[in-house]
């Protein structure tokens, strides 16, 4: 009779990387875009906004203060930085020590569009900076920009982004799914199920 041995095993469980991304619809139609990529030690952004505004992203609040990305400049000639605004009507200044640093900057001319990569360590030391990590679910947003520019009209540097320029999203957050086949060999090296061919 042929005995039957089942082994039962289980890998430590481990946070591993997160991504989430939210595509927003403004008032006005406008297209604007964010992504983030998390990992143990670093948050990849990317940022997409008319190419003919600047544009912003603040996040873990949902009224227009607090810690935010400044995107200004038009097309693909871009510059990014960290910001604490203080309220409505107050932008407050970009913060003295900047931990963010541009990665590429797309321009997609064909739809007015532009995408900013930048990346940022979770945790940057400053109690004005929220820390990011991989066990978030959700995160909620603000965004900006200067609803009364156009093409025709653009508008480079922060200003007012008037009442269709703003508004609040929740950005939520899923597991970056591993290869099959990197778990799979992982599985069997852990209980010792590879074999080796004989003569």
């Amino acid at each position: 009779m042929l005995a039957v041995v089942s082994t039962v095993f289980s890998l430590p469980v481990q946070a591993g990387p997160i991504t989430g991304k939210v595509e927003i619809t403004t008032p006005l139609g406008q297209y604007m875009a964010l992504k983030m990529d998390v990992n143990d030690t670093t948050t990849t952004f990317e940022l997409t906004g008319p190419d003919f505004s600047w544009f912003a992203f603040g996040f873990d609040t949902t009224i227009m203060n607090g810690y935010s990305f400044i995107i200004e400049g038009l097309d693909g000639t871009r510059t990014a930085h960290e910001r604490n605004l203080v309220a409505n009507g107050n932008p407050g200044a970009p913060q003295a020590t900047q931990n963010i640093s541009i990665v590429s900057t797309i321009h997609d001319a064909a739809n007015d569009l532009t995408t900013i990569t930048l990346e940022r360590p979770n945790q940057t030391g400053d109690p004005n900076d929220p820390d990011f990590s991989t066990s978030m679910t959700a995160l909620d947003v603000i965004w900006a920009y200067r609803a009364a520019a156009s093409p025709a009209s653009p508008v480079a540097n922060l200003n007012n982004h008037g009442t269709n320029g703003r508004g609040t999203t929740l950005i939520t957050f899923a597991a970056v799914p591993e290869p099959c086949c990197i778990n799979l060999l992982a599985a069997m090296a852990a209980v010792g199920l590879t074999s080796r061919r004989t003569r």
